[in-house]
């Protein structure tokens, strides 16, 4: 099965290897063994491996304590600490990643883990409806990274019309693309490790903790790619230079390896005396009076704890887990909260608005072109000296952004293309989606794995809005998420997907994938027989199988001016009502952007950094 698997990789030069025979087996074993895991893995179902039970134990006094160490916490920990007479406590579930974890391309192994929250959704009527029981999976990382541990790597900070608007939402300049891009330029450290890839330096940072580069080598599959957008007339840009067209993915990792949040922005700062990062850590609810932030409760290797807080509390769980602190803490929804019998502390829309961006993963192409099968030896060699299949998640080659006729002449991506050179339709593939055996089997069942690659459709700026409640008021319990995705009235979701599907059967009409006899496979889906293979009726019916949340989940707790529409922080990531409690994750974009959501997670953690420190009159 191995073997089968490695046939999806990209083409790699042979590199002479210097790495020691015992290091290549070791990660040779690690790999087989990991994929074994997989088959078998069973996620769990709630957070009862942190119970704890007794008395609260006092765990010292700390100057903030900051929750999760993702995107957001690990970048706010670290410029929080710069100031040596503050002291920093970060509190986190998880543990550190490992080699497995820095293996770019066991991003879905990984998904089968302890690095993994396992989250799903209700079930559902409007989207994920070939998955068992129409759930839409919702994996988070857990650990000191969050889930950059486990993500897909692309660098995609969103458009300048994302942060104009969201100027406007904040009513804060803070928040316009100006102010931002200083903060994505300050965070960065770009490398143009591929010198046919495109680059606008003005729009990079070079200093900053977070490598972004670019994979190699490139697939001839990701070149015709590339070339059927310069025959439609698409150009090949440095897309986050704001820019329409196609691209090979600026990707997190630093020499082939995954850079994860934690190893970007945590660990060259670990040795700072003011600054302790206690793993394990599992919040169970911040304790307020009358608008303060006083104390912060979790459990810790089975003994209860709270933590007493002289400045802020920072909260970047994420926006499944932000939400859930929050409510577990009485602030949220008031009447959800009184029907769980939670105290409630303060009535803010908490979870009401959880966006993500919609994905179809159901076009799959044949071609002539045939993947080389090479021993799994070789690939891990090439990954030892930061190249090849094992230094790219997902396979993910290729990226572009484009207008939708909602948005057609603006400049305004709306539709995202994903390229999946050569894609991977194994067994774990079909696991981790949880599909029925009945769509895998039209899906994937019959593709010549080596001879094809995948091209996702991704709507950028979903209307649909989903929530995130509470099941119980008990800490341990898995919350209820409704992705209610493509659910908006309008159907422009829908329909943004459709015209990227039409996008995509252009291209594959092109000279430069004609040349490789490029044809669609997986279909026609039993569950749309009763429509027309390829009409309209068919792949709107086909979306709604055969799609799911992006694993972008954010909006839980926006930002804005007013609580009475919709927003639960201010413009300095303040929660309204409380003068000491902040959050910095993905929950505070008041909208999907088009891009991924790291990218602008970190931005929100630089800030918060700056934001704080002005607060104390500390220099910046």
């Amino acid at each position: 099965m191995i073997a089968n698997l490695l046939a999806v990789f990209l083409l790699v030069v042979p590199l002479h290897s210097q790495n020691d025979s015992a290091t290549v087996e070791y990660y040779v074993q690690l790999i087989t063994d990991l994929y074994k895991n997989g088959e078998t893995y069973k996620w769990p179902t709630d957070a009862y491996e942190y119970y704890s039970d007794g008395k609260r134990q006092q765990y010292g006094s700390y100057d903030f304590v900051v929750i999760g160490a993702g995107a957001g916490g690990s970048v706010a920990a670290s410029r929080l600490s710069e100031i040596e007479n503050w002291n920093v406590l970060v509190l986190e579930a998880g543990g550190y990643g490992d080699n497995a974890t820095d293996v770019p391309n066991l991003y879905t192994p990984i998904e089968f883990s302890h690095y993994n929250w396992a989250y799903n959704s209700t079930p559902q009527k409007t989207c994920c409806l070939g998955a068992r029981n129409q759930l839409c999976l919702y994996p988070r990382g857990k650990g000191v990274g969050g889930t950059t541990l486990i993500n897909g790597l692309v660098y995609a900070r969103g458009y300048k019309s994302d942060f104009d608007k969201w100027e406007k939402f904040a009513n804060d300049k803070r928040w316009g693309y100006d102010s931002v891009l200083h903060y994505f330029k300050k965070s960065e450290n770009f490398v143009h490790n591929d010198k046919q890839a495109p680059y606008d330096p003005s729009y990079h940072g070079t200093g900053g903790y977070l490598r972004v580069e670019y994979h190699q080598p490139n697939s001839p599959q990701l070149n015709a790619f590339l070339e059927a957008n310069k025959e439609l007339g698409f150009d090949i840009v440095d897309y986050n230079a704001n820019k329409l067209g196609a691209s090979q993915s600026q990707i997190n990792t630093i020499n082939g390896r995954r850079l994860d949040g934690a190893k970007a922005f945590l660990r060259p700062v670990r040795q700072r005396k003011n600054l302790e990062i206690l793993t394990h850590s599992y919040v169970k609810k911040i304790l307020t009076d009358k608008g303060v932030a006083k104390a912060v409760e979790f459990s810790h290797k089975g003994k209860n704890y709270f933590v007493e807080v002289k400045k802020e509390v920072i909260l970047a769980a994420g926006a499944i887990g932000t939400s859930q602190i929050l409510m577990w803490s009485g602030i949220g929804p008031k009447q959800h909260l009184e029907d769980l019998k939670i105290d409630v502390v303060a009535d803010l829309p908490v979870g009401t608005a959880l966006r993500d961006n919609t994905l179809f993963y159901g076009l799959t192409v044949h071609t002539n072109y045939t993947e080389p099968v090479r021993p799994l030896r070789d690939y891990v060699e090439e990954y030892l000296n930061g190249v090849g299949p094992f230094a790219i998640a997902n396979n993910n080659a290729g990226v572009g952004f484009y207008e939708s006729s909602y948005t057609k002449g603006t400049g305004i991506p709306d539709i995202e293309l994903e390229f999946i050179a050569a894609n991977a339709t194994s067994s774990l593939s079909a696991r981790s989606l949880e599909l029925t055996e009945e769509t895998y089997e039209d899906l994937w069942k019959n593709i010549n794995v080596p001879q094809s690659f995948t091209v996702y459709v991704v709507s950028l700026h979903d209307v649909s809005k989903g929530t995130i409640r509470l099941k119980s008021r008990n800490p341990y319990e898995y919350p209820m998420i409704d992705t209610n995705l493509l659910s908006d009235s309008g159907n422009k979701d829908i329909r943004v997907l459709y015209e990227g599907v039409q996008l995509v059967l252009k291209l594959l009409k092109t000279k430069a994938f004609r040349a490789m006899n490029a044809t669609l496979q997986g279909g026609p889906l039993r569950a749309c027989r009763k429509h027309e293979y390829l009409s309209e009726d068919y792949w709107y019916c086909a979306i709604r199988q055969v799609s799911s949340n992006l694993y972008h989940p954010l909006g839980t707790c926006p930002m804005g001016t007013d609580p009475k529409k919709g927003a639960v922080v201010d413009s300095k990531l303040k929660v309204f009502g409380f003068r000491n409690l902040r959050v910095a994750d993905a929950s505070v974009f008041p909208f999907p952007l088009a891009g991924h959501p790291n990218a602008p997670t970190v931005m929100v953690g630089e800030q918060l950094g700056d934001l704080v420190k002005l607060t104390y009159n500390k220099k910046l």
